[in-house]
């Protein structure tokens, strides 16, 4: 199996455009993306709930062969062929992730089985920016031409937009009626330092000092407020050595409800978050507009 294509990993942060970022790789013609968006390999074999990730693997292969069998029976529409694709790749998954840091090649099967003369194959996992430098490192190293995608909201809005998510996804499960006041709670815990999870998650400082471990040339960090225009879409495309293409630049994904930030916490939030934001612009230089005015109210 040839490994020729370029891998590239994106790293995060969440909720910072990278479930956009892989439905415009999986649309493009030299892309060769995988069964998911997110195969969490490299941090279940680091120790970072690998018993929760593989749990949700083997739901996922209970509901395609249930599928499968619904319409093999007639009872319901679908492609078999596709279906029955989906559930090899989603098999060979759960294998990378029981063997783990034993042996890799199960991932890298994976991930370039199938890809044929594509000029790229992606992992976009966000949370991988919560992995140690020595593991990144071994990343590099897996085959010849690696890419590092670091993609970094304004802090505040990052932080917010997370707590959002998590509240509309316990709405739509039933385990609360007032999102809004849920998301509220996840922020004042954050506050408190009692929600570690969104804290390191939003540590961009402690991310760019790891990559600088990398080569320069393999790395790319940006902005999601900059993304979404055909300039910055021109410019990862020339990154990672794919053709330039159209992207749709309105398309939300993955996107939390709208929920309103009362002053105060933004001001709180701007306080703690205050030396992320002095971090990335002395590694980055020039801050988007939605940054300085976040800064400038500190």
């Amino acid at each position: 199996m040839s490994t020729q294509a370029t891998l590239l990993y994106a790293i995060g942060a969440p909720k910072t455009g990278t479930s956009w970022l892989y439905g415009f790789l999986d649309a493009h013609p030299q892309c060769a993306m995988p069964v998911a968006k997110e195969l969490h390999y490299w941090d279940s074999i680091e120790g970072l709930k690998p018993e929760w990730q593989r749990d949700q693997v083997v739901a996922q292969i209970s509901r395609l062969r249930d599928r499968i069998a619904r319409v093999e029976a007639g009872e319901e529409e679908g492609r078999l062929p596709r279906l029955r694709r989906r559930l090899k790749q989603t098999e060979r998954w759960l294998a990378a992730l029981v063997i783990g840091e034993r042996d890799h090649r199960a991932y890298i099967d994976l991930l370039y089985d199938g890809a044929g003369d594509a000029k790229l194959v992606a992992d976009i996992t966000p949370s991988y920016c919560l992995l140690p430098q020595k593991r990144l490192r071994e990343m590099a190293d897996l085959v010849p031409d690696t890419r590092f995608l670091f993609l970094m909201r304004d802090p505040v809005e990052r932080y917010w937009s997370q707590c959002r998510f998590m509240a509309g996804k316990r709405a739509e499960r039933g385990r609360t009626n007032d999102a809004n006041a849920y998301a509220l709670q996840l922020l004042d815990k954050a506050l408190r330092g009692e929600n570690a999870d969104i804290a390191q998650r939003s540590d961009y400082a402690s991310v760019l000092a790891k990559m600088a471990a990398l080569p320069k040339s393999r790395v790319m960090c940006g902005f999601y407020e900059d993304l979404f225009k055909p300039g910055s879409i021109r410019a990862l495309c020339d990154f990672l050595g794919i053709d330039r293409m159209k992207a749709e630049l309105k398309e939300k994904v993955n996107a939390g409800p709208e929920l309103e930030l009362d002053d105060s916490h933004r001001a709180a939030l701007q306080r703690l978050l205050a030396p992320q934001y002095a971090a990335v612009a002395d590694e980055m230089g020039a801050l988007p507009e939605a940054w300085q005015r976040n800064m400038e109210r500190v």
